[in-house]
């Protein structure tokens, strides 16, 4: 089946190739192809952290990123002493990775409330935190070049309407569309363009929300991998870290692509695996594409500093031992990979079996030996990306690479994220599998977390984030 260009949407905007299919026979921890640790260079701007771990807390959140910063924010907020442990150095791995797009252009109808919701609270950072946060409403395009493309956008769009009567996003064609993008109208026959939708600089914007985090009272500890959670009479009474023991009621983790295999050692299956990303950014040149958007095979952001991220439609994903123990709940996901995946055999298999997936409490864990987690780039990929670029808009041919970078995506069975607590597991809240969205809808994500240990009424409704959907006999809704 051939996916369409919404689809692509998420691939290549959001960062993440077909979907969750990537995911599906895709490497994790570690095992990607050239998979790296660069404990020399991260992306994300430094953030000086606290190197005691309090004795005690109200809330242990297990993860520096946008998800378990956002949720310790808005945790702090309603009062409750929160402690984040962080194994490398915040938003070390992901969140500075990613692609930079804050938008909800396109997106799945049920997952439209928490992505506006998400974009509201962006819009707010800057004036809470009394400073450039990295974060631009510049707008997000998504250009149309057939008639069933734009058939589909104006059905999206009425339906986006009537769910989200706020949505600002319309289709321009003509003169309107070569205003926004010049000479766009002819190559294209129309975009759907959305102006609320925003774009993020992702190597500071969470380092500097987790600075105001912790100037409003949430204590960060990094490094510091937590080990596994300590529970007693089946609740939840501490965290064991490399640096000692923390005393907590009630434990979030938001580890990213590392979710899955820390649950694991607690005996929970949670379905989840990592995928690789790669990304590019090109030098400034005059008559820049604006905003945000994607092409038939190409997407890009402008960054603040007027140079272009460009981002690619297909990834490689090897086969590890991962593949064949998530089998089962990715398999309804297969339908949708179209040809946006490339599978290979490789020696990642092998390294995949050394990876440890069950430890003590007093022994050394995956997340001592890797504190941070990237991907090598896809040199064939980012290249047709960028020539896909330069072929649409000629005037990429003066652009330079600067560089170029990989990241490693948590994707879940049905791209969806988990926001929950933990059927059978009292005190324990999951937020990750943001299957390539996480920069845009973390913030949300992370209220919602807060607001669910709080045991309050949420702002948006969480029922689709659910855990129990995994094992409750509900069909996959698989949610672009």
């Amino acid at each position: 089946m051939k996916i369409s260009r919404r689809n692509f949407l998420l691939s290549a905007g959001s960062g993440i190739a077909g979907g969750v299919i990537g995911g599906f026979l895709g490497a994790t921890y570690g095992a990607q192809p050239g998979w790296r640790l660069e404990s020399q260079i991260p992306r994300a701007e430094g953030v000086a952290t606290s190197d005691t771990l309090p004795a005690e807390a109200d809330v242990v959140v297990i993860g520096g990123g946008i998800a378990g910063i956002s949720t310790a924010l808005f945790l702090n907020q309603k009062g409750l002493r929160t402690v984040v442990l962080e194994k490398g150095v915040v938003a070390g791995e992901q969140s500075s990775r990613a692609f930079g797009w804050i938008y909800s252009n396109g997106w799945d109808l049920g997952k439209l409330e928490l992505a506006n919701r998400s974009k509201e609270i962006w819009q707010g950072f800057a004036g809470r935190f009394n400073q450039d946060i990295g974060y631009r409403q510049s707008g997000n395009y998504s250009l149309l070049a057939t008639d069933e493309e734009v058939d589909a956008s104006q059905a999206w769009l009425k339906e986006a309407l009537q769910v989200q009567p706020q949505t600002d996003a319309r289709l321009v064609t003509g003169p309107a569309l070569d205003a926004l993008i010049p000479g766009a109208s002819q190559q294209y026959k129309a975009a759907l363009y959305q102006p609320s939708d925003g774009t993020a600089e992702p190597s500071y914007p969470v380092s500097r929300i987790a600075r105001g985090a912790m100037r409003e009272g949430v204590h960060i500890v990094a490094p510091c991998a937590a080990r596994t959670i300590d529970r007693q009479g089946g609740q939840i009474v501490g965290v064991h870290t490399e640096m000692g023991y923390i005393k907590a009621k009630r434990v979030v983790l938001a580890g990213g692509a590392w979710s899955s295999l820390f649950a694991g050692n607690l005996g929970i299956h949670l379905p989840q695996l990592t995928i690789a990303s790669s990304m590019q950014r090109l030098s400034r040149i005059d008559n820049a594409l604006p905003g945000a958007g994607y092409g038939p095979d190409f997407a890009w952001r402008q960054m603040a500093n007027g140079e272009t991220a460009v981002g690619v439609s297909s990834n490689v994903a090897p086969i590890t031992k991962e593949s064949f123990s998530m089998l089962r709940d990715f398999l309804p996901a297969l339908k949708h990979s179209g040809d946006l995946l490339k599978v290979r055999m490789s020696s990642d298999f092998f390294a995949s079996l050394n990876m440890k997936s069950s430890w003590t409490s007093d022994e050394t864990t995956p997340f001592e030996a890797v504190r941070m987690l990237s991907g090598s780039v896809d040199d064939q990929e980012v290249n047709k990306a960028l020539a896909n670029l330069r072929h649409a808009y000629p005037q990429y041919e003066n652009a330079n690479v600067r560089e170029r970078w990989a990241g490693m995506i948590d994707a879940t069975p049905d791209s969806t994220q988990v926001i929950s607590e933990v059927p059978d597991a009292d005190g324990l809240f999951i937020i990750t599998g943001f299957s390539g969205n996480g920069l845009t809808t973390a913030p949300a994500s992370g209220e919602m977390a807060a607001e669910l240990i709080a045991g309050e009424e949420t702002t948006c409704d969480p029922s689709i984030y659910r855990f129990s959907r995994f094992t409750d006999g509900s069909e996959y809704v698989f949610r672009h």
